[in-house]
Parts: structure tokens; C-alpha cells; sequence
């Protein structure tokens, strides 16, 4: 029988075989740890992003996040670096991320589908409210890039008020914003394993 050679797929493709496998069952996500240090790599990102942001078990779950940032995939690089942003007010990971990548990466994290049942912790519905009403009126009000006028000076428009000349504060802002309007942790596997 011959395989598939899985580690030779781009990054992304790999990721999204580790979403697929993770939403099947533990079973499954349990075997694909097992085939290669990279692919418990990945899975261990998406573990703990639900351990962080659905269960509260931020050390435990900023460990397994950090682990596949290491290992250097994209989105667990961009997950940690957020993640610090937001929880601990360490802006130095973003320094990780070339600013041509982060659009393309950060679409990639937000528009995962992480699984069923979604919802954040008590603390990231704080932070994001005080983020929202202490950092996002700076964005609207900074004089960097041509400004799109809009009635709503909230996160839904965001993406779309300022072209690509803004600063580096209005940028992380942005991105941040996004991050808080659009991301959302797995809290829930369903096996599916006996359908």
C-alpha cells in the first residue's frame, strides 16, 4: 500500500487536514499526533487554543500554542502573537510576523472553523469591550492613511476604513480588532467516528 506523503502538502493544506481530523473525533486527532513531530505540532496549536480561550486553562493552553509557534507554522505564530497582545500586553511577537503576511495569515486563523458550540471566556469579552472603547477611537481618530468616512466608528468596519499607508499602531489596532471581531475558539469536538 503506498502513502500519502502529508508533510510534503503546503503549510495551510496541513493545517486544514489537522482542522478536518480534530473535528472527527479525539480519536483521530490523538493518531494524527502520533504520525509526526509537525503534525502534533499543528494539532497541539489547535488544542490549545481551546484550552486558552474556552476553557481558562490559559498556562496550559499559551504552552501547547507556543510549542507549534516554534515549530514555526504560521498560524500558531500569529495565534501566540495575538494572544499575548490581548491577555498579557506583550506586543514584542508581532515582530515575529513580516507585516506582508499577516492579512493572508490572520484571514486564515479568523476563518477557521474550530468546531461547534463556540464561546470565549468572561475575560476575553472584558478585554476585547475595554480594547474596543480605549483603542479603536485612536484608529479612527489618527490622521495616517486616507480615511473612508463612516457613520459607525466601531470593529464592523474596521477592515475597510483606511487603505494600506496607515501606521504601525493603527495597523496592529486593525488587526487586533479583527482578531476580536472574527475569531472564535473550538470549545467542542463531536465524534463522529459511529455515524
Amino acid at each position: 500500500m503506498e502513502y500519502f506523503p502529508l508533510l510534503e502538502l503546503p503549510e495551510d493544506l496541513q493545517a486544514m487536514v489537522v482542522e478536518r481530523v480534530a473535528r472527527n473525533s479525539f480519536q483521530d486527532l490523538y493518531r494524527l499526533r502520533a504520525s509526526s513531530r509537525s503534525m502534533k505540532a499543528l494539532a497541539e496549536m489547535r488544542r490549545g487554543v481551546q484550552f486558552f480561550y474556552s476553557y481558562d486553562e490559559q498556562d496550559y493552553g499559551l504552552s501547547l500554542i507556543k510549542h507549534a509557534a516554534d515549530a514555526g507554522y504560521e498560524r500558531a505564530v500569529y495565534t501566540h502573537a495575538m494572544t499575548q497582545a490581548i491577555f498579557y500586553g506583550d506586543a514584542q511577537y508581532f515582530r515575529r510576523i513580516p507585516r506582508a503576511t499577516v492579512d493572508r495569515v490572520g484571514k486564515l486563523v479568523r476563518d477557521a472553523k474550530w468546531g461547534w458550540g463556540l464561546w470565549h471566556t468572561d475575560e476575553f469579552r472584558q478585554i476585547k469591550a475595554m480594547f474596543t472603547s480605549t483603542y479603536v477611537p485612536s484608529f479612527y481618530l489618527c490622521q495616517c492613511a486616507n480615511v473612508v468616512d463612516r457613520q459607525c466608528l466601531c470593529l464592523w468596519h474596521i477592515d475597510v476604513t483606511k487603505d494600506d499607508n496607515m501606521c504601525e499602531r493603527c495597523f496592529w489596532i486593525k488587526e487586533i480588532s479583527l482578531f476580536f471581531r472574527d475569531f472564535e475558539p473550538i470549545s467542542l469536538f463531536r465524534d463522529t467516528s459511529n455515524w
